[in-house]
């Protein structure tokens, strides 16, 4: 093709491209034990912002971590993009389960959160003031097209890899046994 658009010549040799990359490396992931650390630590850090924007961003980074524990879900553009009105209770022989519908890198899917993760979302119901109002029942059965991961004025942040990493340096979690930074990723890795 760069031939015949005469980005290169004939007479020059063309090199030998092949798709043999490097292996790829296991993401770092948390133990049983660091998740029950972290857990824990961050129910008083998120307490600890000093400035405003601090006391906003801290509670819901908690959140969205445990709901990414909880769920598997793809941080950034798939976990960011869901609405209060793509989560539902699924009833299947017998036992109720709270589903989520996300969209991402692999299209659309249901992701079947574990039963703690309805203390997450009741939590994130309480902050935001245009929903704290209705039930949190009410909240999934009108289903609101609010997303879900925003401040108590509505407000999504852009990114929330900078608190998350401010999270893990505070937490003493930064680094796996490997040595290795922790992102965001390692929790859906964990999953």
């Amino acid at each position: 093709t760069a031939v015949t658009h005469g980005f290169i010549s004939e007479r020059v040799p063309v090199p030998k491209l092949t798709t043999r990359g490097l292996k790829g490396k296991t993401r770092p992931a948390f133990t049983e034990e660091e998740i029950n650390t972290l857990l824990t630590f961050m129910e008083t850090w998120q307490d600890k912002g000093k400035f405003a924007v601090e006391k906003e961003i801290r509670p819901l980074v908690r959140d969205y971590v445990e709901m990414l524990l909880l769920t598997g879900m793809r941080h950034g553009t798939e976990a960011m993009g869901i609405c209060w009105k793509d989560i539902e209770w699924h009833t299947h022989k017998d036992v109720k389960y709270l589903r989520i519908w996300v969209s991402g890198k692999t299209g659309g899917r249901w992701l079947i959160a574990k039963h703690k993760a309805v203390d997450v979302l009741k939590r994130l119901h309480a902050r935001q003031r245009d929903v704290a109002e209705m039930s949190f029942e009410t909240t999934l059965e009108s289903r609101v097209p609010h997303l879900l991961f925003r401040f108590s004025d509505g407000h999504q942040p852009h990114s929330l890899v900078g608190t998350f990493r401010r999270l893990m340096m505070d937490s003493g979690l930064a680094l796996d046994a490997n040595g290795d930074n922790r992102t965001l990723y390692s929790l859906r890795h964990t999953y």
